[in-house]
């Protein structure tokens, strides 16, 4: 059983894991910012036993990442109450921001673009523990724990 996990839906093994998230472009991403939790919404792509983030040098993102373990949370759900999938990758990170590995990022087109000359850099998250779950859909009725004076 995955890490938090309440047992609620199909948990994903690792490949599966990876394939969702190869699918998808947006995650949120929650590292430590002073003492203090800190999740923000960030482009990502998955590369080999990684996934890339674009950032700025020299912005906040990079200052709160650098060299922490970091946890990325991606999901997909068509609403609520609708069938989905969440994964949740934890690793370290590093940021990649000599030349030449930038170049090579930017020859694999990941991303339309990164902050361009010496601002630009990419976050490196490692695949280090990695865990998802599948949704079904539910019925389109309340939950029997919601008051029934509430759905009036």
């Amino acid at each position: 059983m995955a890490p938090y996990s309440d047992g609620e839906g199909e948990a994903l093994d690792a490949a599966e894991c990876r394939r969702l998230l190869s699918t998808a472009r947006l995650g949120r991403l929650g590292f430590t910012d002073g003492a203090m939790p800190a999740i923000i919404p960030v482009p990502f792509s998955l590369h080999g036993d990684a996934v890339l983030i674009p950032a700025r040098r020299d912005g906040a993102l990079v200052r709160g990442v650098r060299g922490s373990v970091v946890a990325l949370g991606v999901d997909s759900y068509r609403d609520a109450l609708g069938p989905g999938w969440s994964v949740t990758v934890v690793g370290p990170s590093r940021v990649v921001g000599d030349a030449r590995a930038l170049a090579h990022i930017d020859g694999l087109g990941l991303f339309d673009e990164r902050p361009p000359g010496d601002r630009g850099c990419y976050i490196s998250v490692q695949l280090g523990l990695v865990w998802g779950r599948r949704t079904e859909a539910t019925p389109a009725e309340l939950p029997s724990s919601v008051d029934a004076s509430l759905a009036e």
